[in-house]
């Protein structure tokens, strides 16, 4: 669907998002999550409500930092009765449902709940279902509680403007990740849908039918368009502000929701905007992106922060659940020998993104295969041991790196696609091949290239250009927790996972929670197969 251009507007500078964060979690704003029948039922509790809370510009950014809490996976988060050391749901539909990576952990009944994910054999009670559909109407309803209650608040203009806009791209946000899951038709985009909620939902007030598939694209491309008219650069915002979104995350997503619709005019002059819009460049090195150091770097164009903090719940705990048992990990989210030997041999970012056993570390630490089935842990998340949480006197669930949303590499990957199906391969080959050159050039020096890594590609014909660009974009965001969502859109997911169970008609889907079905008293319709 194509909406009006975006245009930008400059925005002063609004408290740092850390700083936030922690305010909402110190304060412990009371309009909190939790206690109700449904996993869209939501009652305010405690003795501040958002009837009263909703009165000043510091309750204002108290409230979008909630929104901003809400889209962290934490250990504290637990879900009707659930164990509250789930996983992220991101990494199990992300990756573990691809043919990227396996379950991992100590054995299959460590977490059997992803197990059935992996090979397909998940039912409407699986918990990691559950976990995904309530944080994200969560994130919805607190969004929700920040567009229509803030512009009542008596404060700065532009202040007031620019944290509704961060509210409306966080709930595009949610409602794109429940959409993927839960709606769409890759084939037609004409699926069921999400249920869309347009306030906070109290109990009593939550069983909807679902709005159709178009419907939905129009809701989460309309909140998009309004971020981008609204929200500050990240140049605008600075460093302080990192982690906050910005005009252009906002764009980067709605390319996105174009790419899924297969609404290639539209995506393809919208990538090219992020592209040149002078703010991003690709880091220099691909190795340097996922250290803790290469946070917030020259190509990340929204990430969602997480810290180790003392008396704080703002680690992740992605570290510890995919770092190797023979160090300090779960063992969780095991590389498989498919994306291992789907790389080149001298691809520089095999050894990026994937620990070897025997693997010695950047810190001297040796990695063993532990329980891994394939031997292999996902190096993209891992930390030195002077960053493990416990050695700063924190739980192992406290980890501190950030997670990579969007990268230029990926809107340059999007872009590539929409150009080749437009026609366009000349414009399609620069943008893919700048993600190749990055790939093989890791000083920033195309003069010393090593001969024979990864060169251009030169294909003058659509349908290889098309199977290349599928190609980069599973080596360039391997283990980001992006395949299995990209197979399903490209309508290839039965033909790759067919032999992990996958079967077309059905698991395009995931089911709906079935303690949704049943409190919606025949409102919800579960998706077929389930």
């Amino acid at each position: 669907m194509i909406l009006p251009a975006i245009s930008t507007v400059v925005r002063r500078p609004s408290p740092s998002l850390s700083t936030l964060v922690i305010g909402f979690l110190i304060a412990a704003l009371s309009v909190s999550m939790g206690g109700c029948d449904s996993m869209l039922d939501i009652e305010p509790q405690g003795e501040q409500t958002s009837a009263n809370f909703f009165r000043t510009a510091e309750d204002a950014d108290r409230a979008i930092a909630g929104v901003y809490s809400a889209i962290q996976q934490q250990k504290r988060l637990t879900y009707q009765g659930a164990p509250e050391f789930l996983a992220g749901y991101d990494m199990v539909f992300g990756s573990v449902a691809s043919d990227d990576a396996f379950k991992g952990g100590e054995s299959r009944n460590d977490q059997p709940d992803i197990d059935d994910v992996q090979t397909f054999t998940l039912d409407p009670n699986n918990l990691y279902i559950a976990k995904m559909w309530s944080s994200l109407y969560e994130v919805v309803t607190r969004a929700n509680r920040v567009i229509n209650r803030v512009p009542d608040i008596d404060m700065d203009a532009e202040e007031k403007a620019d944290i509704i806009a961060e509210a409306r791209f966080l709930r595009a946000y949610a409602y794109f990740y429940l959409l993927q899951s839960f709606g769409m038709d890759p084939e037609t985009n004409t699926g069921p849908g999400i249920v869309i909620v347009d306030d906070v939902v109290t109990i009593g007030g939550a069983d909807k039918e679902r709005t159709p598939e178009p419907d939905v694209w129009v809701q989460i491309e309309t909140d998009l368009q309004a971020a981008a008219d609204e929200l500050p650069t990240k140049s605008e915002r600075g460093p302080e502000q990192y982690g906050r979104a910005t005009e252009n995350a906002a764009k980067a997503l709605l390319v996105k929701a174009h790419i899924f619709q297969k609404d290639w005019p539209a995506a393809e002059p919208l990538a090219m905007e992020v592209i040149t819009s002078g703010e991003y460049q690709l880091a220099a090195d691909f190795s340097s992106i996922f250290r803790l150091s290469g946070e917030h770097g020259p190509g990340s164009i929204f990430e969602i922060n997480y810290a180790t903090l003392p008396n704080q719940v703002e680690g992740y705990f992605g570290n510890v659940y995919q770092a190797s048992r023979s160090t300090w990990g779960f063992g969780f989210n095991n590389p498989t020998e498919d994306l291992y030997d789907a790389f080149d041999n001298n691809d520089p970012r095999r050894d990026a993104t994937i620990i070897e056993p025997g693997e010695q570390m950047p810190d001297g630490t040796v990695v063993d295969g532990g329980s891994s089935r394939s031997g292999y842990h996902n190096e993209k998340v891992w930390i030195p041991t002077d960053e493990y949480p416990q050695a700063q006197g924190i739980g192992v669930f406290a980890g501190p790196s950030n997670v990579r949303y969007i990268r230029l590499a990926n809107v340059l990957l999007w872009h590539a696609e929409a150009a080749n199906e437009n026609g366009n391969l000349p414009d399609a080959r620069e943008s893919l091949n700048r993600v190749r050159a990055r790939a093989r050039d890791t000083d920033n020096n195309p003069n010393n290239d090593p001969a024979g890594v990864l060169p251009d590609v030169t294909t003058n014909d659509q349908a290889e250009l098309r199977e290349a660009i599928y190609r980069e974009r599973r080596l360039e965001l391997a283990m980001e927790d992006l395949r299995f969502f990209d197979l399903v859109r490209q309508g290839r997911a039965e033909d790759v996972l067919s032999d992990a169970g996958f079967i077309g008609g059905t698991h395009e889907r995931m089911p709906i929670p079935q303690r949704e079905i049943d409190l919606s008293a025949g409102l919800l319709k579960q998706n077929p197969g389930y």
